[in-house]
């Protein structure tokens, strides 16, 4: 069932889970054997979060340190073809590390009996591949020395939270789901502001600013669905329809005289709604005329607050 906390849309999965018998005898409950198998995967996820942050700390001080070029565009200032080369390796290092972590938590889970939710389509490396990539785009934007620290930051926490968001989904005891929805949403939605405001900030072009929100767009709204019981086919094609109207909305907003951090906080707000109103449909078989006038009322406000504040 799908519930709604702060704005944000958040996923409860109370589905009942068999025990094996050895895990309900033990005398600290299965949580305590849970606990034994989480250090291994916790240890995993801090070395890639680790990991993550230190490439992009190297890839901001390559950022920091170049020649700056007049372009027109902030992110490619000081930037080149090396740069944008490391960055997607790390990008895909990344995502496969965490989908890594997620395989070994998953294992680690069955072998006390307590077997995951059975997937064919992996999302563990969404949030933590969105995360770099947001922390990257924001590194060769500013190019200076405040990102020598913020980017790492960014990323490390992107890539642990995302893990641990998915571990506490999963592995939640009962009464703190909502918790654990609550923060796997948020951390959701901080991603694609980060990414979204750079992308943004550097006006770019439709042929480069159209392919990158839709990218992260999709994968971001894909594991929004994830708690859902959506088929696979389903998530990836309400994922494709959000991906075309989030290019929209940008195209739409960069012809507005709004800049920065702003016009991020516009992107959000149509991503906001979209992640809100699909997630409801997952969750509840439908989109209720309650959820489109309390969405359509969040999103009127929002704009006239970004307005205003301009």
């Amino acid at each position: 069932m799908a519930s709604d906390l702060g704005g944000l849309p958040v996923f409860e999965d109370r589905e009942d889970r068999p025990l094996r018998a050895d895990a309900a005898a033990s005398p600290n409950g299965p949580g305590a054997l849970l606990e034994s198998a989480r250090p291994p995967a916790y240890g995993r996820g801090v070395s890639i979060s680790t990991a993550a942050a230190g490439a992009v700390f190297a890839l901001a001080i390559m950022a920091s340190g170049g020649q700056a070029k007049v372009t027109g565009i902030p992110m490619t200032q000081t930037t080149g073809a090396l740069f944008w080369g490391l960055a997607i390796l790390a990008v895909v290092a990344t995502g496969i590390g965490a989908q890594y972590v997620e395989f070994t938590a998953a294992r680690a889970a069955e072998s006390l009996g307590q077997p995951r939710r059975a997937t064919s389509l992996p999302t563990a490396w969404t949030v933590p591949a969105a995360a770099v990539g947001a922390a990257l785009l924001l590194v060769a934007t500013y190019h200076n020395r405040t990102m020598l620290a913020a980017g790492p930051v960014i990323a490390f926490l992107g890539v642990a939270g995302g893990l641990i968001a998915r571990d506490l989904l999963e592995d939640t005891i009962e009464g703190t789901e909502r918790t654990a929805a609550l923060i796997h949403s948020v951390l959701i939605h901080l991603v694609a502001f980060l990414a979204l405001s750079a992308i943004y900030m550097n006006k770019l072009s439709p042929w480069w600013g159209a392919p990158l929100v839709a990218v992260f767009t999709v994968v971001l709204i894909v594991e929004a669905l994830e708690r859902g019981k959506l088929p696979d086919a389903h998530k990836v094609l309400y994922a494709a329809i959000s991906a075309g109207v989030m290019v929209l909305a940008l195209l739409i907003v960069n012809w507005w005289p709004t800049y920065g951090w702003t016009g991020g906080a516009a992107l959000l707000l149509c991503f906001f709604v979209l992640a809100g109103l699909l997630t409801n449909r997952a969750q509840g078989g439908t989109i209720r005329d309650r959820d489109v006038i309390e969405f359509g009322l969040v999103f009127l406000v929002g704009l006239i607050v970004i307005a205003v504040t301009l």
